[in-house]
């Protein structure tokens, strides 16, 4: 027998790896399927997703997972077989496949001001173990950053007994600006240090792919993944707390590269504003995030210092108390920020005419207090027909939310270098 030329070839197996990527992102949206409901989900024959499934079940990538019901097809056997299903669609107890949660473990760091959250997950995404330093983020010199985020990464996997060669990957989540396409930490408010290669030394120490994200993109990705209804189209999540950054991602997945995160907090409003922790003025930033609030309710109220600047959970919930109490100073702080809000979604719109915007972020335990401003600077800001044409959400998700969504990012990038590797 001749054999394929080497294009066809590499194209056949371009395709069988597709078909195998396409059937693992049903089972992670999903959850476990029987074959019959990933032939229609995947548009795949039954016969091919039975040769797929068969080898990725040899892989151990793959599982059976038996439920108790019975699934019970018609009876329509006589007429033809055009996609391999007839003669398995009478009732027998349905065996359902789902992904192999011990095929291997994930760990994600999260890096912001002051603390660093760590989580390992299964292969399914399931958490295992969790972990959160409390300390002085902006005292650490780049050597001590990554050796922290080492010897973090080191306790959960002694945590869950997790062997090495069980990593497959591990996914960096920082407050700030990062390349992701070269794994460097370039500025970050949590950080006096810029420009440190962060991926290298984490690589080195595991062997592993280490991805690395800007929080909100993590963000972006767990609250697409927890509503699928916000993961349709184009998805803008703008993270308000420390900072105020936005994350994109398109039918619930983060671009790759540069695009999937955006710093639309520097966006200038006012040239000669307040300071910004950036080191300019007038940033959306300095009117929005938790420190400028704090800062500010500072020059008219008896309020303890905020550690590095960034005032505690505690001090932004005594914050938002004092308000509702009825302080007017304080109440007018709060609508200043509902107008810096609009703005960051003003510009977005304009910019990028998402399908949805999610408002996310613990600074919007808050909105109540800046919804009329809000609302108010919105409706002037935005041509009527753009501002119709996109859905937005407020989503207080709690910072847990970080890590969720960088070992959603990690699998998937995990799952498509295994797809490529094995075929």
């Amino acid at each position: 027998m001749n054999e394929q030329p080497e294009p066809l070839r590499r194209a056949s197996s371009l395709a069988r790896g597709s078909n195998r990527g396409r059937l693992v992102e049903v089972l992670r949206r999903q959850g476990p399927l029987p074959r019959v409901e990933l032939a229609r989900s995947t548009g795949l024959s039954f016969p091919a997703i039975s040769a797929i499934t068969s080898k990725l079940m040899a892989e151990d990538l793959l599982c059976e997972a038996v439920t108790e019901t019975a699934t019970v097809w018609p009876d329509d056997t006589d007429e033809e077989d055009t996609d391999g299903l007839n003669g398995r669609r009478r009732g027998r107890p349905a065996v359902s496949l789902t992904l192999n949660p011990e095929f291997g473990r994930i760990i994600a760091v999260s890096l912001r001001m002051n603390l660093i959250e760590t989580l390992i997950a299964d292969f399914s995404g399931s958490a295992l173990a969790q972990s959160r330093l409390e300390l002085t983020t902006r005292a650490l010199d780049a050597a001590a950053l990554c050796d922290l985020v080492i010897a973090q990464i080191d306790v959960m996997i002694d945590a869950t007994a997790t062997p090495r060669d069980r990593l497959l990957g591990i996914g960096i989540a920082l407050q700030g600006i990062v390349d992701s396409d070269t794994g460097r930490h370039l500025w970050s408010p949590a950080l006096s240090i810029t420009d440190v290669d962060l991926a290298t030394p984490v690589r080195q120490a595991f062997g592993v792919e280490v991805v690395m994200a800007n929080d909100a993109v993590a963000v972006a990705l767990a609250l697409a993944a927890a509503e699928p209804a916000l993961a349709q189209g184009l998805t803008a999540t703008i993270m308000v707390g420390h900072g105020v950054g936005m994350g994109v991602v398109v039918d619930g997945e983060a671009r790759d590269g540069a695009g999937a995160g955006s710093e639309i907090g520097h966006v200038k409003l006012a040239p000669n504003g307040p300071q910004c922790r950036c080191g300019q003025r007038g940033c959306i930033e300095a009117h929005l995030a938790d420190y400028a609030l704090y800062r500010d309710a500072r020059t008219f109220l008896d309020l303890p210092p905020a550690v590095s600047q960034q005032p505690s959970e505690a001090q932004m919930a005594l914050l938002r108390a004092r308000a509702r109490a009825g302080d007017p100073r304080l109440e007018q702080l709060f609508r200043q920020a509902g107008h810096a809000l609009a703005d960051a979604v003003a510009t977005t719109i304009s910019v990028l005419r998402p399908h949805h915007i999610i408002l996310a972020g613990p600074g919007l335990q808050a909105f109540d207090m800046m919804r009329s401003a809000y609302e108010e600077r919105l409706e002037r800001a935005v041509l009527p027909w753009l501002l119709k044409s996109t859905a937005i959400h407020v989503r207080p998700s709690e910072s847990a939310t970080i890590v969720d969504g960088m070992v959603r990012r990690t699998l998937r990038v995990v799952d498509r270098n295994h797809m490529e590797t094995t075929e």
